[in-house]
């Protein structure tokens, strides 16, 4: 099972509030918020590739470093988006290059029979053009079942060939990660945790036990 958890104390308590019911919406999708930069943070030292360049300080010219690749941020519609924002301010304060898609996906709850392999209603792909030297990064909260992001990986592999195309997820299942790794071996994850009760972290409905609930309910009131 292949998968990059990020350990770092802050995200790990932000992992712990996100988890906890008693947290309401507005603490809820700031924490995301906070989460989604602290991630993209880590991402980028992990998977991006320091470039040298010429910085004139007050005195002189002197090396200073930029990142060498465009970045393309995916945010999945509704609950990726407090996810993305904090990876886009992120990329702003370092004035990294980088552009945004928006990608309206939603699985059909009444389309499984064992709560593991959903259709998904693909309401929108916003997706802009990219190169073969840019690193993807898609942000989803939650990669229960995987099936709502094979269906957007396919798409985006469809459009083109990029550097590294990278997942970044708040909780994932060991069911998800497993289908993600069989299906899409080249796709790396990022999440904070990986969740294993009941059937590999998934209950009878495909939502992830323990979890944190309906992300998106709970960013933005069901």
């Amino acid at each position: 099972m292949k998968v990059n958890i990020l350990e770092n104390p802050i995200l790990q308590s932000i992992l712990s509030t996100l988890r906890d019911k008693n947290t309401g919406s507005n603490d809820f999708r700031q924490n995301i918020r906070h989460a989604g930069y602290l991630m993209t943070y880590e991402i980028i030292g992990s998977e991006c590739t320091p470039e040298k360049t010429s910085v004139k300080t007050v005195f002189k010219k002197t090396i200073g470093v930029k990142i060498k690749e465009s970045i393309l941020q995916i945010m999945t519609l509704r609950a990726g988006e407090p996810l993305a924002e904090g990876g886009a301010l992120l990329l702003d304060e370092i004035r990294s290059r980088r552009s945004i898609g928006v990608v309206d996906a939603k699985r059909m709850e009444a389309s499984s029979n064992d709560g593991t392999d959903f259709r998904i209603d693909m309401g929108s792909f916003k997706v802009p053009d990219f190169k073969k030297e840019d690193i993807i990064i898609v942000y989803d909260p939650m990669l229960a079942t995987a099936s709502t992001l094979i269906k957007i990986l396919r798409m985006i592999k469809d459009k083109g060939n990029c550097k590294k195309l990278i997942v970044c997820c708040i909780i994932a299942s060991e069911y998800g990660i497993e289908r993600l790794n069989t299906e899409m071996p080249d796709v790396i994850i990022y999440a904070l945790g990986v969740d294993s009760d009941e059937k590999k972290g998934l209950n009878k409905k495909g939502y992830i036990v323990p979890g944190l609930g309906d992300a998106g309910d709970r960013a933005f009131g069901s």
